[in-house]
């Protein structure tokens, strides 16, 4: 079950690391920045015990985002990230890495494209991931996000039974993007 919730905050991570962004600017100083991510994620076909690739599908929603004369100051995320294939066991490690593509509007309707690389922990924080990646296109194109989340499988999903096909996500640090 740590596994699935590894894999959920992965993949949510990804997704939701589009939603929580912080952009900053080459000498290091974030040219934006948001204070939460929330979103829910989707796992098909859903972690179980038999290892699957699986494709996450999240949509997420960011605020408080600074300065808001660049964005509206909050937007939506919508990311897809591609697994290898995985099991819960596997998950339960943590240390995964997967990659995918987001894509935030933002309030004020621009866009932002990002390649993100999502990384969970382990032990007890399996269900933490490190979301890094890079905008490739529109608003903040050539800078680097970075931020976090944590994700929570839906209640009654437990892996062995029922798979994991949903989690919620939150940010458990602010996004920046430099």
């Amino acid at each position: 079950m740590k596994g699935t919730l590894t894999r959920a905050g992965l993949a949510f991570a990804l997704a939701a690391g589009s939603m929580i962004l912080g952009f900053a600017s080459p000498a290091g100083a974030a040219v934006n920045s948001c204070k939460t991510l929330n979103g829910t994620a989707t796992f098909t076909p859903g972690l179980t015990t038999t290892a699957k690739a699986q494709t996450i599908s999240a949509k997420g929603s960011l605020a408080g985002c600074a300065p808001a004369s660049q964005t509206g100051g909050s937007g939506t995320l919508v990311s897809t990230i591609k697994t290898k294939p995985d099991s819960c066991q596997t998950l339960l490690k943590g240390g995964e890495t997967n990659k995918g593509t987001s894509k935030v509007t933002w309030k004020n309707k621009k866009t932002s494209s990002i390649a993100i690389t999502l990384k969970t922990g382990t032990g007890k924080s399996y269900n933490i991931a490190t979301v890094s990646g890079t905008v490739t296109a529109g608003l903040f194109k050539g800078h680097k996000i970075s931020g976090q989340l944590k994700f929570t499988p839906k209640s009654g999903q437990n892996c062995t039974t029922v798979p994991i096909k949903n989690v919620t996500f939150t940010g458990t640090k602010p996004f920046t993007m430099v």
